[in-house]
C-alpha cells in the first residue's frame, strides 16, 4: 500500500513540474501582455494629447494669422498661395481675386517692381536680402501705398516659397512728412522757412558749382511793417505777411523759393538767371505786385518793399556769405527808400 502511494506521488510530482513552468511562462507573458497594454493605452493617450495640442495650436495660430494687424501671404512660383485677411483689405482685393494673380507683381508699384522681383529671387536662392525693408504697393483701385516688408524662404506642401509679412505704414510716412513739412515751412505763410532755404541754396550752389551756372538771391524787406503792426495789430500785421506771401509767390517758376526767414524778411531763390538784367526784372515785378494796396479788415494798407540782391558766384560761393552780401545791399536800399520818405 505504501508503495503504491509513493508511486503515484512520484507520479504527480513529475507531472506538475513541467505544468508549474509552463504555468510560470504564461503568467510571465500574461504580465508582459498587461504591461505592454498599459504602455500602449500610455502612448496612444499621449498621442492623442499631442493631437488636441496640436489642433489647439494650429487653431490659436490660425486665430492669430487671421486677425493680424499686418498682411500674410505665402508665394510660390510667383503666385499668392496662401493669404490672410489683413492682406485683402490692404489691397482692394478679395482673397480669390489675389489667388488668380498670375503673380504678385501686379500688387507692388511700377517704379519698385524690379526691385521687389529681384529680392523675391534671391531669398529663394539663400542669398543675402533685407530682412526688413520699406516698398509701395498698388491697390486694386490703381492708388499707390507705402509698405514695410519682411520675409523668409520656406517649404510650402514640399516646394519652396517664401512666407512674408506686410505692414501697411502709410500713417505713419504721413507723420514723418508732416513733422518735416512743419519743420521746413512757416506756420504763418505756408512759405518755406530758413531751416529749407538754407538746405535749397546750398543744393543749388553745388549744382551751379557742378554746371557752371548762376544763380541769385534777392532779399526783401518790407518797408513800415512795424508801424502798421503797431497801428492795427498783430492780427492786421499777420494778414498782410499772408497776403503778401500769396501776391509775390506765384510770380516765380517752382523750380525757384520764395521763402520766409522770420518777421517781415523774404528770401527769394532764382536759379535760373543769365544776367544782371533779369534779376532786376524779377525785383521790378515784386515792387509792381506790392504797388496795389492790401485790404484787411476794411482797411486799406500800402506797404513796399526794399530789395537787395547777391549773385553767384561774383558776391559769394557760400550760403552765408550769398545771404550776408544780399541782406547789406538790402539794407542800403531800404535807407535810400527812406531817405526819399523824409525828403518828400
Amino acid at each position: 500500500m505504501m508503495d503504491h502511494n509513493l508511486i503515484a506521488l512520484s507520479t504527480w510530482l513529475g507531472l506538475t513540474a513541467p505544468l508549474a513552468s509552463i504555468l510560470l511562462v504564461l503568467t510571465l507573458a500574461l504580465i508582459g501582455c498587461m504591461v505592454r497594454l498599459r504602455q500602449t493605452n500610455k502612448a496612444q493617450r499621449q498621442q492623442l494629447s499631442l493631437i488636441q495640442q496640436l489642433q489647439e495650436n494650429t487653431d490659436s495660430f490660425r486665430y492669430l494669422v487671421e486677425t493680424a494687424h499686418e498682411g500674410i501671404a505665402v508665394v510660390q512660383n510667383h503666385r499668392l498661395v496662401y493669404l490672410n485677411p489683413r492682406l485683402c483689405e490692404m489691397s482692394g482685393y478679395t482673397e480669390e481675386e489675389l489667388k488668380a494673380l498670375p503673380s504678385f507683381i501686379p500688387l507692388v508699384d511700377p517704379s519698385v517692381r524690379d526691385i521687389m522681383l529681384a529680392n523675391y529671387q534671391r531669398r529663394l536662392a539663400g542669398e543675402p536680402t533685407p530682412q526688413r525693408y520699406e516698398s509701395l504697393f498698388v491697390r486694386k483701385d490703381g492708388t499707390s501705398y507705402p509698405i514695410e516688408l519682411s520675409g523668409v524662404a520656406i517649404v510650402w506642401r514640399g516646394e519652396a516659397a517664401t512666407l512674408n509679412m506686410l505692414t501697411d505704414i502709410s500713417e505713419r510716412k504721413a507723420a514723418e512728412e508732416k513733422m518735416h513739412y512743419l519743420a521746413h515751412h512757416d506756420s504763418l505763410t505756408g512759405l518755406p522757412n530758413r531751416a529749407a532755404l538754407q538746405e535749397r541754396l546750398q543744393h543749388a550752389i553745388t549744382l551751379a558749382q557742378r554746371n557752371q551756372q548762376p544763380l541769385a538771391v534777392l532779399f526783401i524787406d518790407l518797408n513800415g511793417f512795424k508801424q502798421i503792426n503797431d497801428t492795427f495789430g498783430h492780427e492786421v500785421g499777420d494778414a498782410l505777411l499772408q497776403q503778401v506771401a500769396h501776391r509775390i509767390q506765384p510770380l516765380f517758376r517752382e523750380s525757384d523759393t520764395f521763402a520766409r526767414m522770420g518777421g517781415d524778411e523774404f528770401i527769394l531763390l532764382l536759379t535760373q538767371v543769365t544776367d544782371a538784367q533779369s534779376i532786376s526784372q524779377s525785383m521790378q515785378r515784386i515792387e509792381e505786385a506790392m504797388a496795389a494796396p492790401f485790404i484787411i479788415q476794411g482797411q486799406h494798407l500800402h506797404c513796399y518793399v526794399s530789395q537787395g540782391a547777391a549773385l553767384y558766384p561774383e558776391d559769394g560761393e557760400t550760403v552765408q556769405v550769398l545771404l550776408s552780401h544780399a541782406d547789406h545791399n538790402m539794407y542800403a536800399s531800404k535807407r535810400h527808400y527812406y531817405q526819399k520818405q523824409g525828403s518828400a
